[in-house]
């Protein structure tokens, strides 16, 4: 699997994760919805890091 794969397999999951967040919102316990919330939005900031660095090395 090249590098770029796994970047989108993460992009995807992230993305599923948040829709399941917020679709779900009313019927997750609290507890549980902010760590879903915290591990969604780490997600997200490693999914962005990773796209800029690819896009950065793609040239090379």
């Amino acid at each position: 699997m090249d590098n770029t794969t796994n970047i989108a397999a993460l992009i995807v999951l992230t993305l599923l994760l948040g829709g399941v967040i917020v679709f779900y919102k009313d019927s997750i316990p609290q507890k549980l919805k902010r760590g879903l919330a915290t591990a969604a939005a780490v997600m997200l900031l490693l999914a962005f890091i990773l796209t800029v660095y690819t896009l950065f090395t793609m040239g090379s």
